[in-house]
């Protein structure tokens, strides 16, 4: 006499035929991306160097920094760094990977673009430090001239527009907080989404 099959054991070969299925279509898929991959990197660098001396670069002088006549040392440092990067070429290519540039102008042009890319962060960091060490020394005015160029140069840091927004709250003038939503509003999405929300909190 043949016992029947338990429905539960049914169910488990269905299960472990299932988990096959979807292990095999994963490894596939990951095939699929690494082959996609090594024939982008292939093809990237067999790309030939192309010109990049018309890239948007960022127009940064320090023509454009409040006149400084401070004695202060950390001050001092901060403003020499700007003074050197003006004289770099800046632009901010975050948002490729060194495939993607080397596709678009060739890996003999990486390295001065991983540069160019390198002085935009720094660039950032040293807005950043510069507004910082203004309000340390209680010239909010400085420090609010120079968030406020960062700004008109689009420079993507989220903490440049925060406390830009902050300060006009602290000097009482909110209806400014309108012109850096304005700003952030057009540009590129993942970061329009990243601040936006943060300034409607101000």
């Amino acid at each position: 006499m043949r016992l029947p099959i338990p429905i539960i054991f049914i169910w488990f070969i269905i299960f472990l035929v299932y988990l096959a299925f979807k292990r095999t279509k994963q490894t596939q898929n990951q095939q699929n991306a690494n082959q996609s991959f090594l024939e982008r990197e292939r093809l990237a660098n067999n790309t030939r160097k192309k010109d990049i001396s018309g890239l948007n670069y960022l127009p940064f002088t320090t023509d454009r920094l409040p006149d400084s006549v401070s004695s202060d040392e950390k001050l001092n440092i901060i403003e020499s760094e700007l003074k050197g990067l003006s004289n770099q070429k800046i632009i901010n290519l975050s948002q490729y990977s060194n495939t993607d540039l080397k596709l678009m102008y060739g890996p003999a042009n990486l390295p001065a673009l991983s540069e160019y890319d390198d002085n935009y962060h720094r660039l950032a960091a040293l807005f950043l430090d510069y507004a910082s060490r203004q309000l340390e020394l209680c010239d909010t005015s400085a420090a609010i001239a120079a968030l406020e160029y960062a700004a008109e140069l689009r420079i993507q840091s989220s903490r440049i527009y925060l406390l830009l927004a902050e300060l006009y709250l602290k000097q009482g003038t909110p209806e400014k907080i309108n012109t850096i939503r304005d700003t952030v509003s057009s540009m590129e999405e993942p970061f329009r989404r990243l601040v936006l929300p943060k300034l409607d909190q101000s």
